[in-house]
């Protein structure tokens, strides 16, 4: 990390210092809440629940959410299947250049 202007040092937390010195407030997360909450449903109400809810977002409860950070490098290769027709005649498209479309 680079240098921080001097303007924004004022602001900036010091050695040891933490932003919420209470901790967290005691009770329940959300998580600790919903997972009660499903717990007491019947299964007929969890049916229900989950119908109310959109595909992808029960699929997200199930599978968890898809990484989101995918970075694709190099070249991807993909196989072309011509008819044997095509390949007899030798009636091939010309491609140039390495962005054919």
């Amino acid at each position: 990390m680079g240098e921080v202007p001097k303007q924004l040092k004022p602001f900036l937390f010091k050695k040891g210092e933490v932003a919420n010195p209470a901790g967290r407030p005691k009770g329940k997360t959300m998580k600790e809440f919903a997972r009660e909450f499903l717990l007491a449903m019947t299964d007929e109400d969890k049916i229900n629940f989950m119908n109310s809810l959109e595909p992808d977002v029960v699929w997200k409860m199930a599978e968890g959410t898809p990484p989101q950070d995918v970075n694709i490098h190099g070249e991807i290769r993909m196989p072309i299947y011509l008819p044997s027709t095509l390949m007899e005649k030798r009636e091939l498209p010309q491609i140039t250049g390495t962005n054919s479309e």
